[in-house]
């Protein structure tokens, strides 16, 4: 992904988003006019801004052109209608904006490990079929986030969910992804000191679980940046437990 200076703002945009002609941004941290307001006024953009309550669920919410003061509480935005954006916030969860291709019908998910663990990124892949989407048709940018050299978790916590995207236990090798953007590896798990814990990369089971419902890797972008380990670009909740998240979004 690459990093846009416009203005006085910064964000990363994905070439697999950007090649089919959508506007998004997965924004850097900002102490000053970073509601979604604020940042499409920069961009010189218009449309209806959606965005949730997040509350790290499986929840999908399609919205329309209706307007409606009611509070949104979910962890997915979808839409079939023109002339919306939809926004997520992150600090250290990952915001994934998806876009189809030939429908124009788009999505903005966020996830972390209870959210890997709920399935929302199958949830959300299963409502956008029903909306009219095929998933051949689907690509998916998923922005920065924190990776697994400074995501430390216990076992107890993740175990099932290595089972349930692997099919191997925690015991056996490590599961790795080749990242066909920089051309490394993605370990979804490595071995701590501490004999209860692991590093485990949520991003790493973001992506196996897109496999696992038939998504190619030629539909995957990823920004493999680390939100923790970059405190110039991203606020993070692990590294300064702040209340304090960067914004991304999708214009339909």
């Amino acid at each position: 992904m690459k990093l846009i200076n416009y203005e006085n703002i910064k964000y990363f945009e994905s070439a697999l988003l950007r090649a089919n002609h959508f506007k998004h941004a997965f924004f850097t941290k900002r102490s000053k006019k970073n509601e979604p307001i604020d940042l499409q006024n920069e961009l010189n953009l218009t449309s209806n801004i959606h965005y949730l309550e997040q509350v790290h669920s499986n929840k999908v919410i399609q919205v329309n052109n209706s307007f409606n003061l009611k509070n949104k509480i979910g962890d997915c935005l979808i839409t079939n209608q023109q002339n919306q954006s939809l926004w997520i916030y992150s600090a250290d969860c990952i915001p994934i904006l998806i876009a189809d291709t030939k429908t124009r019908n788009i999505a903005a998910c966020h996830s972390g490990l209870k959210g890997l663990k709920k399935k929302v990124i199958s949830k959300t892949i299963k409502r956008l079929k029903r909306i009219g989407s095929n998933k051949n048709n689907l690509v998916f940018s998923i922005g920065p986030s924190i990776t697994g050299e400074k995501y430390q978790v216990k076992i107890k916590d993740v175990a099932d969910l290595i089972i349930q995207i692997t099919g191997k236990s925690y015991l056996e090798k490590s599961c790795c992804i080749i990242d066909r953007d920089k051309e490394d590896m993605i370990h979804l798990f490595k071995k701590d000191s501490d004999t209860d814990r692991i590093f485990f990369d949520i991003k790493a089971a973001a992506i196996l679980q897109l496999l696992k419902e038939g998504i190619k890797q030629s539909q995957i972008n990823i920004n493999r940046l680390c939100t923790y380990s970059n405190p110039k670009l991203f606020n993070s909740y692990r590294r300064d437990n702040t209340n304090s998240r960067q914004w991304s979004c999708i214009y339909s």
